[in-house]
């Protein structure tokens, strides 16, 4: 017995390590193949509830991108600069966060000179108009005093102009001498009449001129919203009695457009030669979550924007990177606010392909594979894959609108397995 034990000793010490890991290595490969028995069993006893499922490929929009980065922003925004040269400010209507209307007042400067003049300009004018008046009812009844001398002399003396006139007054009575001097009067006042009036009209047309231009100035005292918005960046050092310095520009308001946001980013050169206004986009931001807008390029710069490289060593020297700037609108802006971040996928082509679910793709090393229905039996055919869109894969080879193609294959289908096709 004590001899058995010592052979049994000697052969366990005379094993090497390499024959253990051997041993302990077919060990781990029966136990693997007896589990993957026992699945293949199960599987099989299931294979009635799980029959293999097949469908034609479908044709499927594919699209070719470009992922770029930009911001949201308001359409636009109205600035509004004190101006020194209208003096001081006078009163401010309205509050930061306001919403305004095109053609709201906003602010005004003081005026005080200005109305004192135009108050002169319209007096000046008012008197005027008052002498034009009064000149051409004088005008009026001059000519009327006129006709009714010229009607009680005698016919062809009345012409003061007539040289008979004067060398046959000793022809003619004492009345028609006394009538074309009363003539001759009457039209010399008569045209000094008309003349002043002239110049009363003029006068007139002066301060009506001068009373809009001063009322001009003045209306341009009041300052007004071109745009629909809301007041941001209120400056609040600026109030009442506010005197700007002459050339000193400084803001006083802005006006956020209430206009549909707009996108805006820059592009590298290779993403400009891809980029063109009117390609479609699709927006995402990782502020919002599963949230897709639609829309398109509205604008791509030709003129470049030049940016410093990020240059570690100081002794290399690179050349300035150009970037182009590019705008883009949004079919809806819900859900997003100006100052967010967002990807832009801008399309660049759309195709429609033929495709399969994701799931009918087997890939075996480098090589992608579907199983084909022909003739109750399963072919492994091999395919060439393009883009993913979803659970749907494209197919740009291997594949005919007619074959059969498996639906989520299980890991036991094989070549030439003969299907239950009732």
């Amino acid at each position: 017995m004590e001899t058995a034990k010592r052979i049994g000793t000697e052969n366990e010490q005379a094993r090497t390590p390499s024959q253990k890991k051997l041993i302990l290595l077919g060990i781990l490969v029966l136990i693997l193949i007896f589990v993957m028995l026992s699945l293949a069993i199960i599987e099989l006893n299931n294979r009635d509830l799980k029959k293999l499922v097949f469908m034609n490929p479908i044709e499927k929009t594919f699209l070719k991108t470009e992922t770029v980065s930009a911001r949201v922003v308001q359409s636009h925004t109205e600035t509004f600069y004190v101006n020194a040269s209208k003096g001081s400010i006078q009163e401010i209507f309205v509050n930061e966060g306001e919403t305004v209307s095109k053609g709201q007042q906003l602010f005004s400067y003081e005026g005080s000179a200005l109305k004192a003049e135009l108050g002169q300009a319209e007096i000046n004018k008012q008197l005027a108009e008052t002498s034009a008046k009064q000149l051409q009812e004088q005008i009026t009844s001059l000519e009327q005093d006129l006709l009714e001398a010229e009607s009680t002399t005698t016919p062809g003396k009345s012409d003061p102009t007539n040289t008979s006139l004067t060398t046959n007054l000793t022809d003619v009575g004492d009345s028609d001498i006394i009538a074309d001097k009363s003539i001759l009067s009457l039209n010399t006042e008569l045209n000094t009449a008309k003349a002043e009036s002239r110049a009363a009209e003029l006068k007139v047309e002066k301060y009506t001129l001068e009373a809009e231009k001063l009322q001009a100035e003045l209306d341009s005292l009041i300052v007004s919203s071109n745009t629909a918005g809301v007041i941001v960046n209120l400056n609040r050092d600026v109030g009442q009695g506010f005197q700007a310095r002459e050339n000193q520009q400084l803001a006083i308001m802005e006006i956020a457009s209430n206009d549909p946001f707009k996108i805006e980013g820059k592009l590298t050169e290779a993403e400009k030669a891809k980029i063109t206004p009117g390609q479609p986009i699709t927006v995402t931001s990782n502020v919002v979550a599963n949230k897709i807008w639609n829309g398109k390029i509205t604008e791509v710069s030709d003129y470049p924007t030049y940016k410093a490289p990020v240059n570690k060593d100081k002794d290399s020297q690179q050349e300035p990177i150009p970037y182009y700037s590019f705008k883009a609108s949004l079919d809806s802006q819900k859900g997003l606010y100006p100052g967010y971040s967002t990807s832009l996928d801008v399309v660049l082509q759309s195709k429609q392909l033929q495709a399969v679910p994701e799931t009918s793709i087997i890939t075996i090393g480098k090589s992608s594979y579907v199983f084909v229905q022909k003739k109750g039996i399963l072919h492994k055919q091999k395919v060439e894959t393009g883009q993913k869109r979803g659970h749907w894969v494209a197919i740009l080879k291997g594949l005919k609108g007619e074959d059969k193609v498996g639906v989520n294959p299980s890991w036991i289908v094989h070549l030439g397995t003969l299907m239950n096709l009732n």
